[in-house]
C-alpha cells in the first residue's frame, strides 16, 4: 500500500520534503505553500502518490495551493534578497571580514532571511548582521557553506558549457577521487578535472563503474598477446569502444583489435608459447657469417708459459732518496764531512753548571779516528748512547787507567802464577 504523501522541492536541487496529500487532486510541477522552521515557503512537488494508502501521523499537512498573489509575493522576495546580498557585500568592504558571501533567501512572509557564508577561519560578524537587520527590517540567520555549497548557490557553468549539474539536479555531493581521473585515462592536470568550486569534477563519477567494468575484460597496457601475424603487446585500451591496439614485434604498424576477438584471433599469453618464443629469439640473432668473425679463437698457451709457475705479485715500493744531513746553518753537509762544531755567538757564555765536553785525546788506545776526530776509514761517526754508571764504586775500565793491554791496575798486587 502506497504511502499518501508527496514530495516538494524549494529549490531546484535542493533537498525533497515530504507532506501530507490534501484533499484536492495535486500533479507533479504544481506549486504549493508549506510551512518551515524559516516560516512560510513556496515549493514545487516533485512527487505524488501512485494509490491509495493511510498518511503516516508525523507528517505535516501544506498550507494550501499557491495562487498568482502568492507567486508575485515569491518574485518579490527573490529580488529582495538580490539588494539584501548587494547591501550585505557593500558592509562587508567597510568592515574588512575575511569572509564571502554567496546569498540570501527570504521567506514567503518577508519576516527572516537566511544568508550563507564562506569564511576560511573563526570570524566575528556580529556589526554585520545588526547592520543588515538595522537596514532591511528582516531577522536574519547565517550559515557557514562549504565550497562545493558556495557553488551550488552562486550558480554557473562548467568548462563543459552547461549549467552545473549541483544547482540543476544534483541533490547530494558523491565522493570523489583522484582513482576515478586515472581509471578513465583523464590527463591528471588540476586545471582539467577540477570545476568551479576547486574541487574534483562530481561527472568523474558517473562513467567510473563503466569504466572499471570493461576493463575488467579487456588485457592491460603491456600484456604481452599472440595474434596471427606473430607475438603483440597491448598499448592502447578504449573501454567505451571495447577494443585494444596491439604492436607487433618487428613491425611499426599498429593493430586495433575488438574485445570480440579477444580469446579467439588475439590470445592473451600468461605462459607464451614456445614456438613463437624460438621464432623470435632466432630474429634477433645476427647471421651466421657475423658470428663467426666475432667469435675470435681463443690464443694457444705456449711450453714455456704452461711450464712457468704461477709466481705471486709484489707490491712495488717506492724508493727514496739518500738522506742529506745537514749543518748548523742550515746548508747541506756532504758525506763524509765532519759536523761544524756548535760555538755560542758573541758575547753569550755557557751556561752555569755545566761542563764543557773534553777533547778527545790524539794518544787514548780507544781512540782510533784520526787528527781530525773522524774515523780512520772517513765514514760519519754514529753516536752511541752512554749508560749510566752505577753509584756503589768506580768503573774498571782500561780506557781509564790508560792501560791498553787490559791487564789491571799497577798499584794492585801483583798477578801469581
Amino acid at each position: 500500500m502506497a504511502t499518501q504523501v508527496i514530495g516538494v522541492r524549494m529549490r531546484d536541487a535542493s533537498r525533497i520534503y515530504h507532506y501530507a496529500l490534501p484533499e484536492e487532486p495535486v500533479f507533479i510541477g504544481e506549486y504549493v505553500v508549506v510551512e518551515t522552521p524559516r516560516g512560510q515557503e513556496m515549493g514545487h512537488i516533485v512527487s505524488v502518490p501512485d494509490g491509495d494508502g493511510e498518511i503516516p501521523p508525523d507528517v505535516r499537512p501544506i498550507v494550501r495551493l499557491a495562487t498568482g498573489d502568492d507567486r508575485d509575493q515569491a518574485l518579490q522576495m527573490q529580488s529582495h534578497a538580490l539588494e539584501l546580498l548587494q547591501q550585505g557585500r557593500t558592509l562587508l568592504k567597510d568592515l574588512d571580514l575575511d569572509m564571502y558571501l554567496a546569498g540570501f533567501s527570504i521567506n514567503l512572509e518577508g519576516t527572516e532571511a537566511t544568508g550563507h557564508f564562506q569564511a576560511d577561519s573563526h570570524t566575528n560578524f556580529r556589526d554585520l548582521v545588526r547592520g543588515l537587520e538595522d537596514e532591511s527590517g528582516l531577522r536574519i540567520h547565517m550559515q557557514h557553506a562549504g565550497p562545493r555549497d558556495r557553488a551550488k548557490i552562486v550558480d554557473g557553468y562548467d568548462i563543459c558549457g552547461l549549467r552545473l549539474c549541483c544547482s540543476s539536479w544534483m541533490t547530494e555531493f558523491p565522493k570523489v577521487g583522484i582513482r576515478m581521473a586515472k581509471e578513465q585515462d583523464l590527463p591528471l592536470n588540476p586545471d582539467k578535472i577540477s570545476g568551479v568550486c576547486g574541487r574534483l569534477l562530481c561527472c568523474l563519477t558517473f562513467e567510473f563503474d563503466v569504466y572499471r567494468e570493461m576493463r575488467g575484460q579487456l588485457p592491460k597496457v603491456g600484456k604481452t598477446v599472440s595474434t596471427p601475424a606473430g607475438m603483440g603487446r597491448v598499448v592502447q585500451v578504449n573501454p567505451l569502444a571495447e577494443q585494444i591496439t596491439i604492436q607487433v614485434e618487428g613491425s611499426r604498424d599498429r593493430i586495433q583489435v575488438p574485445a570480440s576477438e579477444i580469446g579467439l584471433a588475439v590470445r592473451i599469453e600468461e605462459a607464451p608459447n614456445q614456438a613463437l618464443v624460438v621464432e623470435r629469439q632466432e630474429r634477433q640473432q645476427p647471421p651466421a657469417s657475423l658470428r663467426r668473425s666475432s667469435e675470435a679463437p681463443p690464443e694457444e698457451e705456449t711450453e714455456a708459459d704452461q711450464a712457468e709457475p704461477s709466481r705471486p705479485r709484489r707490491r712495488r715500493r717506492r724508493r727514496r732518496g739518500p738522506r742529506t744531513e745537514t749543518d748548523g746553518a742550515g746548508e747541506p753537509r756532504a758525506e763524509g764531512t765532519a759536523p761544524a762544531e756548535k760555538t755560542a755567538p758573541a758575547g753569550r757564555s755557557a751556561p752555569a753548571g755545566r761542563r764543557p765536553r773534553p777533547e778527545p785525546s790524539a794518544g787514548s788506545a780507544t781512540d782510533s779516528s784520526g787528527d781530525d776526530g773522524q774515523p780512520a776509514d772517513g765514514q760519519p761517526r754514529r753516536r752511541r748512547r752512554r749508560r749510566r754508571r752505577r753509584s756503589d764504586g768506580p768503573a774498571d775500565s782500561p780506557a781509564s787507567n790508560g792501560d791498553s793491554s787490559g791487564g789491571g791496575n799497577s798499584d794492585g798486587p801483583p798477578a801469581t802464577g
